[in-house]
């Protein structure tokens, strides 16, 4: 017989297997989303989270989502972490990373394909992206991150845009423009701010990244314009878009080829062009500017007439400058600045990095997570969900079709639709600060007169050849033995 005691300790040890097998049965994923949730900066942002992950928990009480905040340090701290994570099996199972990163590694990531394709249920029926999750994602950016083999290994939810702020003030009041024709207007307007005793342009120089990086860039794709597409691999062709970034293995073959060096009238040509904008437009002592945050300073303070900052800047300038402002872009060079310039060309730097670019880790095959992380990232994508993260987030646009981004940003549209520069920031153009620390620091000593052109060129080969010697041992293209 059955005492009423041993019928509690049965029942007891009923619910207890009960409680353990259901907590066996939740799924736990880690997710990573960079400076979209970044609690401590952005309250926002907290605020935001917390409601998405409640609604989601409410949907999916088996699922467990540890959101990680954002650490911030720099990218490369950022991505040492990463690396021992990975290398410790531990690395997020939905996390952020650069598209071209994150295609150079492929190996790391779940490639999405599949899912985009299928539908995404958080997403009312009858509307893009329930039937076809891609659809609510910009073609022109799915075009632009997809990688060579035709996968796709991140999502983007927003775009990062660089811009050109101009105290309207100082301008107008000694009767200069506020809008160029070209970019030899562009520089005549820095000459006349110069010799009128104010500093032209906020920028600042670092070996590591700076905004220097963005100017080196549209130099260096404005003085190759005509080799560009020329270097293009068909197996990274992309029929959405003629003018994009070199690939690392496209930019290494160049260099390979002996097409991407300096002896190459058009490196001459890249380096006229930085010495011209260095002399003429570029802030006194740019090169001891610690960071971004003194660029715009600079610039509310009106110790220069134009800073050159992000998105993410605007609601700073909107509530900090006590004079009337405009963001604006570079204008077009011409083959007056580079012969090597055909048509008239004007280049953003921009997107499609940002903040918004999510993955999955390939270790959620082997973890059994894979299904749970799809559906969160469905979840947090589909627009009725997205637009309170976006309102947060108030220095992007927003890439996501069904979304609005915020009023502030959207002075940056016009600049997103410009074309794509050819040639990337030095510390990612091959791969990594191996490369990008070392040309800055070569460029700097260049434009402070430290050393000469032909010091500089003779250096600087050196270097280009190491980098892809290097890169080919580790990639073994079937070029690198040619």
């Amino acid at each position: 017989m059955i005492t009423k005691f041993v019928t509690k300790l049965i029942l007891a040890g009923i619910i207890s297997l009960s409680f353990v097998a259901s907590q066996a049965q939740a799924t736990k994923i880690s997710v990573f989303l960079q400076n979209i949730y970044a609690p401590e900066s952005n309250p926002a942002s907290k605020e935001a989270f917390e409601q998405l992950l409640s609604s989601y928990k409410e949907a999916n009480p088996d699922v467990e989502v540890d959101l990680i905040p954002y650490m911030g340090g720099s990218q490369s701290d950022y991505y040492a972490w990463l690396t021992s994570r990975i290398a410790a099996g531990d690395e997020p199972d939905v996390g952020w990373s650069h598209w071209y990163d994150r295609n150079a590694r492929s190996e790391r990531w779940l490639p999405l394909n599949e899912y985009l394709e299928g539908p995404n249920e958080y997403i009312p029926a009858g509307q893009p992206g329930h039937d076809r999750w891609m659809d609510i994602f910009d073609e022109g950016v799915m075009a632009q991150i997809r990688h060579g083999n035709g996968n796709w290994y991140q999502l983007n939810t927003n775009w990062v845009e660089t811009g050109l702020y101009l105290n309207e003030d100082i301008l107008t009041s000694r009767g200069l423009p506020v809008e160029w024709d070209n970019w030899s207007e562009f520089i005549d307007t820095c000459k006349a701010l110069r010799a009128d005793g104010i500093q032209p342009l906020g920028v600042f120089s670092s070996v590591g990244w700076s905004t220097y990086q963005w100017l080196d860039t549209i130099l260096i794709s404005a003085a190759f314009q005509d080799s560009l597409e020329k270097w293009q691999l068909p197996e990274y062709s992309n029929p959405f878009m003629t003018a994009r970034q070199l690939t690392l293995e496209e930019i290494s073959k160049a260099v390979h080829e002996g097409e991407y060096n300096v002896n190459n009238p058009r490196f001459d040509t890249f380096l006229d062009l930085t010495e011209e904008v260095v002399t003429h437009c570029l802030v006194e002592g740019f090169t001891g500017i610690p960071d971004l945050d003194t660029v715009l300073n600079l610039f509310l303070s009106g110790e220069t007439a134009m800073g050159w900052l992000g998105t993410w800047n605007a609601v700073a300038v909107q509530d900090g400058a006590k004079f009337n402002f405009r963001s604006t872009f570079y204008p077009p060079f011409t083959s007056d600045n580079s012969p090597y310039v055909s048509d008239p060309i004007m280049y953003r730097v921009g997107g499609p990095s940002s903040s918004g670019q999510v993955g999955l880790s390939i270790s959620t095959v082997e973890r059994g997570t894979v299904d749970a992380a799809i559906d969160f990232a469905k979840f947090y994508t589909a627009p009725a969900n997205y637009q309170a993260v976006a309102n947060s987030d108030q220095g992007m646009l927003t890439v996501i079709n069904g979304v609005e981004s915020p009023d502030v940003a959207k002075g940056f549209i016009s600049i997103s639709k410009l074309p794509e520069r050819g040639i990337t920031d030095a510390v990612s153009r091959f791969g990594g600060e191996e490369f990008g620390t070392p040309h800055n620091r070569m460029m700097q000593s260049f434009m402070m007169g430290d050393i000469s052109r032909d010091e500089l060129k003779e250096d600087y080969q050196k270097l280009l050849d190491k980098t892809v010697k290097k890169l080919c041992e580790e990639n073994a293209w079937d070029w690198c033995s040619s």
